[in-house]
């Protein structure tokens, strides 16, 4: 009796083994054949004599049509296209299966007539110069990296960013936001070179020529464009607009835009960013006509005097009297630090130390108050200028002013003081200068100075605020 069930155990376990080590199976639906796949392609006479609207309808349910139908793409189930231009169109269906991708048979369909009005309106002559014309735009960037309307040839919004001139100030969901950097500062945005251009043409067709001069592999593209003007939307086929190649792999659709702003001169197009690419977002890339670029003269921009209140004084009386021969001045204890624009305009909202503490960034803490302090400078009525930083050193050298411009030039010293735990630290330009830049009133009296330190590349201020001590 134990012989048997030493026999039989020994069976099952080789039973059990034999199981565990068979190959699992798995199978591939069958591939569909084209023929199984049923849809519909129909021209609608009652809307336009020419058969300009063509309804596509996919009627095969558990399979994704996808349409190509010349002026642009779709999957939708049910799609309505309308040819401006009279002409043969093929249209071109593929069908993803669960069996695979199936390309299914072309048709071509004729549309005897013109319905120009598909293409009047106001932002297809914009995009194109309108009916029998075309246009041709420029990436904001040229090869002297020079940015002609823009502040650069790309700026960044939020995933559901669109139209700027409508919705909440082109908001149409819960993702909204915008950067428009300068390029000068931030030229790892795009690199610096000639981008070519394209071309949006209304003769005889929508079509678009693109010359790619810094894409490899892109070159010279021929394609069509479809504007829908209701949707704000640009697709495009066989050809795609300029584009930074920094981006190139983090964009799963350059033929699928939103329209940001369209005007006489310039165009803003943006596309969805995938969001391994540090998070989704819409990358919008700014262009210009090439007529604009052709006629456009660069400005005599001269550095602005933002306007600040000297009691109808000078510099000079600001930083020392002859009442008062030395006015001392020591860093602010709540905003120690900031950037403004050219004009003065704060470009943090930074109005305590713990708004810095909020940002994180700018490594600015409460615990760093009592020190920040102790930094101060002290301008003399007879052109002398001493300084002693939180760790009590003292130097000494002389200073000027200049008239009309708030610029204050020193010799001898280049004032610099630590912000506490902060990276950031005060100090001057390369001339060894400060320009005034902002100023706050107590009553009749200055008590606070912002001192400008101007970036060699931005159009802005590194800005310290210091107070009157005495």
């Amino acid at each position: 009796m134990k012989n048997i069930k030493i026999v039989i155990t020994t069976f099952l376990t080789l039973v059990l083994l034999m199981s565990s080590c068979s190959p699992d199976t798995y199978s591939l639906d069958a591939v569909t054949d084209k023929s199984d796949i049923d849809y519909e392609i129909k021209q609608d006479f009652t809307v336009d004599p020419g058969g300009n609207t063509v309804i596509l309808t996919n009627k095969t349910k558990g399979v994704v049509l996808t349409w190509d139908y010349v002026t642009g793409k779709s999957n939708k189930a049910t799609e309505t296209v309308k040819y401006a231009f009279k002409g043969n169109y093929t249209i071109k269906i593929t069908a993803v299966t669960g069996g695979g991708i199936v390309e299914l048979d072309p048709v071509t369909i004729t549309v005897t007539q013109d319905n120009l009005n598909y293409v009047n309106d106001p932002l297809w002559n914009l995009l194109s110069g309108g009916v029998g014309n075309s246009k041709t735009w420029l990436l904001d960037l040229d090869a002297n990296g020079v940015s002609k309307y823009f502040m650069g040839p790309m700026y960044f919004y939020g995933s559901n960013n669109g139209w700027l001139e409508g919705g909440d100030n082109g908001c149409y969901g819960a993702d909204c936001w915008n950067w428009s950097p300068e390029w000068k500062g931030n030229t790892w945005i795009a690199a610096q070179g000639d981008y070519g251009s394209m071309t949006f043409s209304l003769k005889n067709g929508p079509f678009l020529t693109t010359d790619h001069k810094m894409m490899p592999g892109y070159g010279q593209e021929s394609g069509s464009y479809f504007l829908d003007v209701d949707a704000k939307t640009l697709t495009t086929s066989n050809a795609t607009i300029l584009h930074t190649n920094e981006n190139e792999n983090c964009v799963d659709n350059w033929r699928s835009m939103k329209i940001m702003s369209l005007t006489e001169n310039t165009l803003q197009v943006g596309v969805l960013r995938k969001g391994s690419c540090d998070g989704a977002a819409t990358l919008v890339f700014n262009f210009i006509s090439k007529e604009y670029s052709d006629n456009w003269v660069p400005a005599v921009v001269a550095d602005p005097n933002p306007f600040i209140d000297l009691n109808g004084g000078t510099v000079d009386d600001l930083l020392s009297t002859t009442t008062t021969t030395t006015k001392t001045w020591a860093l602010s204890k709540d905003t120690p630090f900031n950037w403004t624009d050219l004009n003065g305009a704060f470009l943090n909202n930074w109005y305590s130390v713990t708004d810095y503490e909020a940002a994180g960034w700018p490594g600015y803490v409460s615990a760093d108050q009592a020190t920040v302090v102790k930094n101060k400078i002290s301008f003399s009525n007879d052109g002398k200028v001493t300084t002693i930083d939180s760790n009590g050193v003292e130097k000494s050298g002389t200073y000027s002013t200049e008239t009309g411009t708030n610029i204050i030039k020193f010799s001898g010293i280049s004032p610099s003081f630590p912000i506490g735990s902060s990276w950031a630290t005060v100090s001057t330009t390369a001339e060894n200068q400060w320009k005034i830049v902002k100023t706050a009133n107590t009553g009749n009296v200055v008590t606070d100075i912002w001192f400008g330190k101007r970036d060699p590349n931005k159009s802005e201020y590194m800005v310290f605020h210091f107070v009157l001590t005495n």
